[in-house]
């Protein structure tokens, strides 16, 4: 089976693989909520579902080493890697966190972040309308603007939130900074000049800059998981290999 799994819901796994694993999660009827954080330990550019790989997208992260795909949700692209955790929340398309409203249905994953967040000391909070960019020219990059009750702190983008609607299920997905990323190895990968990767250190924040040393990602994705668990009515009993 790819990658490693334990029953509590936290894997160690590639980003192809994690993407593998939403794409049959969405494709039969869901009785029950599944809840799964996604430990990544190599470097991965993850494409919103309307952005397309350019051949020269594709040689430029085959040269860096860097995996390249495209998820099923909107938005920007998000560079995953083990400066990030990633959690993805798939519901039965009648559970109770699933409202009408688009926007008002991320209300509940937003505010579990933040609830997790300030547990482990840092004290974030869920915006309540959209932020664009302020650079235009980012506005290809997830963490460059701020969405309806993705996660800051200090002015700096920390959790952003992604959701896809199916028949059979919803999907919630979250990407979360645990430490800076390499904002270089992304605009590499687009072609885009090293002040593009200034810009987005400048405005995303991570737990590692707001703690000093924060505990270690098993530790993180235990107490995302729990938390997530919990909104969602699931156990919230978490271990990891």
């Amino acid at each position: 089976m790819p990658g490693s799994a334990v029953a509590s819901g936290i894997f160690r796994a590639t980003v192809g693989e994690q993407q593998d694993w939403i794409g049959t999660a969405l494709a039969a009827p869901l009785a029950e909520p599944l809840v799964r954080v996604w430990i990544h330990s190599a470097p991965a550019v993850v494409l919103g579902c309307s952005q397309r790989p350019s051949t020269g997208m594709r040689l430029r992260a085959a040269h860096a080493g860097v995996e390249l795909c495209v998820r099923r949700s909107g938005g920007g692209a998000v560079l995953a890697g083990p400066w990030m955790l990633g959690a993805t929340v798939v519901l039965p398309p009648r559970h109770p966190r699933v409202v009408a409203s688009i926007p008002s249905s991320y209300r509940w994953f937003g505010v579990a972040h933040v609830a997790w967040l300030r547990e482990i000391g840092v004290d974030a909070r869920a915006v309540r309308s959209v932020g664009a960019p302020g650079d235009p020219s980012l506005s290809w990059a997830c963490f460059a603007g701020l969405s309806y009750c993705e996660v800051e702190v200090g002015g700096g983008k920390i959790v952003g939130l992604a959701q896809a609607r199916r028949r059979h299920a919803i999907l919630f997905s979250s990407a979360a900074l645990i430490a800076p990323p390499p904002w270089e190895l992304l605009c590499e990968v687009f072609g885009r000049p090293g002040t593009q990767a200034v810009a987005l250190a400048k405005c995303t924040s991570s737990c590692r800059q707001v703690l000093g040393r924060p505990p270690p990602a098993d530790s993180l994705a235990r107490s995302l998981w729990a938390q997530l668990a919990a909104c969602a009515a699931l156990p919230s009993v978490a271990a990891v290999a």
